[in-house]
């Protein structure tokens, strides 16, 4: 067995950390906001879709996280100032 296949290289390990900051953001940003600017089941679905997503397939995860960075994140922070 080649050994190249089997043990992770550089620019993969960096994309899994970076991957893992994104959904951690956005599990702690999630989780901060008051339920009058995100309702409880829609933090839960921002929450599990990022972290089940990066845990069962990594750059899943990191994907919803960047929708919501991106998305609702910044629509909330724009009403809120």
């Amino acid at each position: 067995m080649n050994p190249a296949l089997v043990s992770p290289n550089t620019p993969t390990l960096l994309i899994y950390a970076v991957s893992l900051v994104l959904v951690t953001w956005t599990v702690v940003d999630v989780g901060r906001r008051p339920n009058s600017e995100l309702p409880p089941r829609k933090k839960a679905a921002w929450i599990i879709g990022s972290a089940v997503g990066w845990l069962l397939l990594g750059i899943v995860g990191a994907f919803v996280a960047a929708v919501y960075l991106v998305g609702p994140r910044r629509r909330m922070n724009s009403q809120r100032w």
